[in-house]
């Protein structure tokens, strides 16, 4: 969100025109649980088939899913573990630069990133041995953040900057950028359309805040739309929402409706005056496991404060999450669990959400949590 609030980082932030949530106050660390012994899910025998040739099961498997979540003002990213049928337990702190904000996961599951916005870097992290491999300058406040769907390159926008950054996974070399001429605020990628990279505008004057890259001719693509905080796909990607404001203090209940293949506005709908949607879970980012219902999307609401349940296709919300902290952010799934987990800035929780329920069901304290990332562990 584009906005700073008093903090030790008030100094650096004043000339910051664009913020996502920065905590007001530092909590206190938490002492790391104990984690109880891992879960593994198996698939049992039915004797009756014992004649039939073996299906390979089709959906995830794991023992236990490994959830990064970025600690602002620790300058650490906080690693809690559950398996499928346990809580999640706080197992370690990896530190990392200054101000860890957005974050994201290869879609094959073998690193995980984050962008340190005050400290112009971005660190990657094994997410097996659970550690920083190497810290990357990349230019100036590092904001968004996706990997290609491929998992072979990295990009890395900046509030601040006017190019989009591009490092190759595993060789962490940067290759020659993406020149789009404006800041950026977040990037989006779908699988369905691997060479249109989505990024928002922010800290300009110019018009037109959505912007499309085509990464297979260069060619840049303005939506006509204006006031664009975040945008993703609906999850069939058959269209793309956007996400208005992003100021605190001027809320929005404003969201934007585009066809992915023209770049044009099909609609423009309003949530309500008691709501004010952020972020939803996107691929190539916020973790390796999506919801199985299609036809439902999640969106973290600041007004409610809330997580929106929302059948896209009819524009409707149909189910809200209460008992979440002050200002939600962004969100990853747990398949195995049936769970949601969401990071609650203000008051530094990651809840978790019983998707059948829609419930709260756990809260873990994180320091001014932002980004979260999910991965799962044999």
């Amino acid at each position: 969100m584009r906005f700073a609030r008093s903090f030790v980082w008030l100094a650096v932030l004043a000339i910051v025109m664009s913020s996502c949530a920065i905590d007001a106050a530092e909590l206190p660390a938490t002492p790391t649980p104990t984690v109880a012994p891992s879960e593994v899910a198996v698939v049992t025998p039915d004797p009756a088939a014992s004649a039939s040739p073996a299906v390979t099961p089709t959906g995830p498997t794991y023992g236990k899913l490994r959830v990064f979540v970025a600690s602002e003002n620790t300058e650490q990213v906080w690693v809690l573990e559950g398996a499928p049928n346990a809580k999640f337990a706080l197992v370690a702190k990896i530190p990392v630069g200054k101000l860890p904000h957005q974050m994201a996961v290869s879609p094959d599951g073998k690193w995980v990133a984050v962008n340190d916005r005050l400290s112009d870097q971005t660190s990657i992290i094994d997410p097996i041995a659970m550690k920083e491999v190497v810290r990357i300058k990349v230019g100036k406040q590092p904001h968004g953040i996706t990997f290609a769907p491929d998992s072979k390159i990295l990009y890395v926008a900046h509030e601040r900057d006017s190019y989009i950054a591009r490092i190759e996974v595993g060789t962490w070399k940067l290759l020659t950028p993406l020149i789009v001429g404006v800041p950026q605020h977040v990037l989006t990628i779908g699988t369905k359309r691997p060479n249109i990279l989505l990024f928002t505008v922010t800290n300009s004057s110019e018009p037109d805040h959505l912007r499309a890259y085509d990464l297979a001719t260069n060619k840049i693509t303005k939506f006509k739309v204006q006031d664009v905080h975040d945008a993703y796909y609906t999850p069939d990607q058959s269209e793309i929402w956007s996400s208005s404001s992003g100021f605190i203090d001027k809320p929005s209940d404003r969201m934007v409706i585009y066809d992915p293949d023209t770049f044009t506005v099909k609609e423009e709908i309003h949530l309500g005056s008691n709501h004010y949607p952020f972020h939803t879970m996107k691929e190539n980012q916020d973790g390796l496991y999506f919801l199985p219902d299609k036809s439902i999307m999640v969106l973290s609401d600041h007004k409610g404060p809330s997580l929106l349940w929302v059948d896209y296709k009819s524009r409707k919300i149909v189910a809200e999450t209460k008992g979440i902290g002050s200002q939600p952010f962004h969100t990853t799934y747990d398949p195995l669990g049936d769970r949601i987990l969401l990071t609650t800035n203000v008051d530094g929780m990651v809840n978790v959400i019983d998707v059948k329920t829609r419930l709260v069901v756990q809260k873990v304290p994180v320091p001014a949590c932002h980004g979260i990332a999910a991965v799962g562990i044999p």
